[in-house]
């Protein structure tokens, strides 16, 4: 339960079998490279391996088949969701996936699907040019004469045009004392007023017709029509029918293509294996005939990288390699942990993996989590239901990995939540009466106490865990300033403060007393340790020492415990009166109670799951890996692309 050993390599390999060598290497998922830099003095001999021109057209190629695949999903009968999760995705090797892909018309099935998507966006396009066109003319289609042979009579001048209807009234008032002008409105829409000014064609007229046009804002339209406009409007019409028939068959010629959705899919994902290839290349340098790499493995896995290379080669290579040192940052990360820790990794990883010289938290915040999270949701009606929701979807669905963890996850914090539900006698609130060895809403007490002294465990054991780091590193003092003070430190005031409180014999004050001073005295002169002026040290000491007030912070955090418990609890036993009142009204009120009970107690029980989760990460991240943990590791880089279409496995 810890992290695994890796082996930091150096190889040697011949130029022409770098590719076989990757494709190797890819199927196994084996190593992590590491990106040489060429130093100057070997930059007459090295060279690095450059990114083959071949990458432009791949990427051009993922591209456009992840476009065919995002349009073609439109078109997709997909099952059920219970169907999806029972059949769940296919899986496949690289090598199936190869094969699979070859057999694919590519080139020949994008281009007609382009073809048909370029004629449809075409079509659409004209189709909306039209209706815009009809929206256009609708306004004017009580036009009996030809709007463009109205223009053309030399004594009489029409414009067309719309003016904003609040000033509609004034300006067909001021144009009426015109003489020989008129205004004739066809269609009010949208606020806006649309008809023709007609007036008798002088200049004086003119001059006045234009000044009240500029003054009302009167907007002038050209309305180019070949005829009458109620006739072009209906000419209009015919012509979006026969374009959106033309629609509805290109439509049916892009659905077709949906039988192919699966070919473009496996494509996709294998040139995106591919290029994980290609670009590995660029971490490589080379001679003229030889490629040197560098990178790691894990070292329980040197005999079989050592055969892969064997066969790959025909045994022309040459490496070394040497167990990592903790030192090296560039180390990637993976953890190895028993069946049940392994379901907590994600919580590791969420929050940031460790450094190769670190410990694994996973197994040490992991029995934390599981109690935690157990009292905050604290009913075992809840537990059991989930628990069994989540048992059969591991049976009987085909999950993919991220999945399966985070269900895998919840099953066993619905072990707590029933073993703390017991504890509590809650089940689905009082729906069922148990009996109960703690009462949250009677234990008030009782229930703080045990938070606090929870926290206190979770405290001293991240404590705990800092010191073991620093014996292990052989920082023997290290433990005893950062840690060993700071537990004479906690212990000693909480010992005061209690013995205070319960008003205990001297000789207990006594003793909380003086370890809390010899505790803050050690952090006073040992916190700044690490500083050059004397002035420095004893500053960085003070601060260090004012830092046990964060531990009250610390403290008062976990009575989140008791808190999120009373919460779901309150909430399902306040269900329960209304469903119980309900349930006295007849059948109508044993119904409406029945459908209360259930929607709202499963609501109840995704609200605290929820907060469980979300605060026990809280007391994780800030609370505990706060005391000892660094994070900061870079998690080993899987040769193998992750696909939302597919699992890929290992060969």
């Amino acid at each position: 339960m810890a992290i695994v050993k890796m082996s930091k390599f150096h190889l040697f390999i011949l130029s022409k079998d770098n590719n076989e060598l990757l494709k190797a290497l890819q199927r196994q998922n084996l190593v992590n490279f590491n990106d040489l830099e060429i130093k100057e003095e070997d930059q007459d001999f090295l060279k690095k391996v450059p990114i083959p021109q071949e990458l432009v057209g791949l990427d051009e190629t993922i591209t456009n088949s992840k476009w065919a695949i995002d349009l073609l999903e439109k078109y997709e009968v997909k099952p059920s969701m219970m169907e999806s999760l029972k059949e769940g995705q296919k899986t496949y090797t690289v090598s199936e996936l190869k094969e699979e892909a070859r057999e694919f018309p590519f080139r020949e099935k994008f281009s007609e699907l382009k073809a048909l998507d370029d004629r449809k966006n075409k079509v659409l396009q004209e189709i909306e040019n039209m209706k815009t066109r009809v929206n256009e003319l609708s306004p004017w289609s009580d036009v009996e004469l030809r709007i463009d042979e109205l223009k053309k009579f030399k004594d009489v001048k029409i414009i067309p045009g719309n003016i904003p209807e609040k000033f509609l009234e004034d300006f067909r008032k001021d144009i009426s004392e015109i003489e020989f002008a008129d205004l004739k409105v066809y269609d009010l829409k949208d606020k806006m007023a649309y008809g023709i000014v007609i007036y008798y064609n002088e200049d004086k007229t003119e001059e006045e017709v234009t000044e009240l046009i500029r003054l009302h804002a009167f907007s002038q339209t050209d309305i180019k029509t070949k005829g009458n406009v109620r006739d072009e409007i209906s000419k209009l019409k015919e012509e979006i029918k026969v374009k959106e028939d033309e629609l509805d068959e290109v439509e049916n010629g892009v659905k077709a293509f949906a039988k192919d959705l699966e070919g473009f899919r496996v494509l996709h994902d294998y040139l995106r294996q591919k290029r994980i290839r290609l670009i590995a290349e660029n971490n490589f340098v080379s001679t003229e005939k030889v490629n040197i790499i560098e990178g790691y493995v894990p070292t329980e896995s040197i005999s079989e990288l050592e055969e892969l290379l064997k066969d790959v080669t025909n045994g022309d290579y040459y490496w070394t390699y040497e167990e990592a040192s903790v030192e090296d940052k560039n180390v990637p990360i993976k953890l190895k942990n028993n069946k049940v820790v392994q379901n907590f990794e994600m919580m590791t990883e969420m929050y940031s993996m460790p450094q190769y010289g670190e410990i694994d938290p996973t197994p040490l915040f992991a029995p934390f989590y599981f109690i935690f999270s157990g009292i905050m949701i604290g009913d075992a009606g809840y537990g059991l239901l989930v628990f069994i929701m989540t048992r059969l979807a591991l049976k009987f669905l085909k999950l993919n990995e991220a999945t399966k963890r985070m269900v895998s996850f919840i099953s066993y914090i619905s072990v707590s939540t029933m073993i703390w539900g017991l504890i509590f006698g809650s089940f689905f609130g009082d729906a069922v009466k148990l009996p109960a060895l703690i009462n949250p809403s009677e234990d008030y007490y009782l229930m703080i106490g045990m938070s606090l002294l929870l926290g206190g465990i979770h405290l001293f054991f991240a404590l705990g865990i800092k010191a073991y780091m620093n014996i292990r590193d052989k920082k023997f003092l290290d433990a005893i300033y950062d840690v060993g003070f700071w537990y004479m430190a906690v212990i000693g005031a909480i010992v005061f403060i209690i013995a205070m409180a319960l008003k205990l014999s001297p000789t207990v004050t006594n003793i909380g007393k003086w370890s809390l001073i010899l505790g803050l005295i050690g952090i006073v002169l040992t916190g700044g340790r690490t500083e050059d002026s004397v002035g420095a040290k004893l500053g960085w000491g003070l601060y260090s020492a004012y830092g046990i007030t964060s531990y009250i912070g610390d403290f008062v955090s976990y009575l989140r415990l008791m808190a999120l418990a009373l919460a779901g609890a309150f909430i399902a036993i306040a269900v329960n009166m209304i469903v119980r009142m309900l349930f006295s009204g007849g059948i109508i009120g044993i119904i409406a109670g029945s459908i209360i009970f259930v929607i709202f107690q499963l609501f109840n029980a995704f609200l605290s799951y929820l907060s469980a989760y979300v605060h026990t990460a809280r007391l994780t991240y800030v609370e505990m890996f706060n005391k000892f943990y660094e994070g900061g590791g870079r998690p080993f880089k899987e040769m193998i692309a992750k696909s939302e279409y597919f699992n890929i496995r290992e060969e």
